[in-house]
């Protein structure tokens, strides 16, 4: 009965001591906590800057500052923060490690990133009467001429048209032409050339406008 009493007693001493402990850690663990708030101006401290980013280093913690740029959030006395917005220089900013307060208020000044631009030639694009007015008022050299209406003939165009093979689309054309032929006069006799009368108004209409002559 007696060991029972002393194990009884060596239990509860252990756990007032680890409570004692764990209490100690949380009170050193809070007083390592500060309430940090504060203002995020321009270095002349003539505007505020909203939305800019606040951010605890070496981790993805943070917060930014409001339209007036307002800030505040919970820190360590030991964080080192991030301060940057567009435009702006990026700032480390450290809380001062002294301060006993729980609270830590600050104005934040950040300064404006100048930064030099490549130079830009901006022209103006011509308009349509412009483009039309330039073109027709070229003067282009008489052997560039001749030599665009050479390539431009009828004749030496239908040459190379008709040396050309045929590509695929034109082999499925003819040939579904000729299966549709085929299938229009399916089970009757297919009529001759001669005697349509069609056929021979277009032969007509050819002899009239010099089509059929020898060239």
């Amino acid at each position: 009965m007696k060991n029972i009493t002393i194990i009884r007693t060596i239990i509860w001493v252990i756990c007032i001591l680890g409570l004692n402990q764990n209490m100690q850690a949380q009170t050193k663990n809070d007083s390592d906590l500060v309430q940090f708030t504060g203002f995020v101006l321009t270095s002349d401290s003539s505007k505020t800057i909203p939305f800019a980013t606040i951010r605890i280093m070496g981790s993805s913690r943070g917060t930014y500052s409001d339209m007036q740029g307002y800030f505040s959030f919970v820190a360590k006395r030991s964080d080192v923060l991030l301060f940057t917005c567009v435009g702006y220089v990026p700032r480390y900013f450290k809380i001062p490690e002294p301060s006993k307060s729980s609270k830590y208020k600050s104005v934040v000044t950040l300064q404006i990133d100048s930064f030099v631009m490549e130079e830009a030639v901006i022209i103006a694009q011509p308009t349509a009467e412009q483009l039309d007015y330039m073109f027709t008022r070229v003067k282009l050299p008489y052997d560039d001429y001749l030599i665009a209406q050479n390539n431009l003939r009828r004749k030496p165009l239908a040459d190379e048209a008709a040396a050309l093979p045929n590509d695929g689309y034109t082999n499925a054309k003819w040939n579904f032409t000729e299966y549709a032929n085929k299938a229009y006069y399916n089970g009757q006799p297919q009529p001759i050339p001669v005697l349509d009368i069609f056929a021979w108004g277009k032969f007509l209409k050819a002899l009239e406008k010099g089509d059929l002559k020898r060239k």
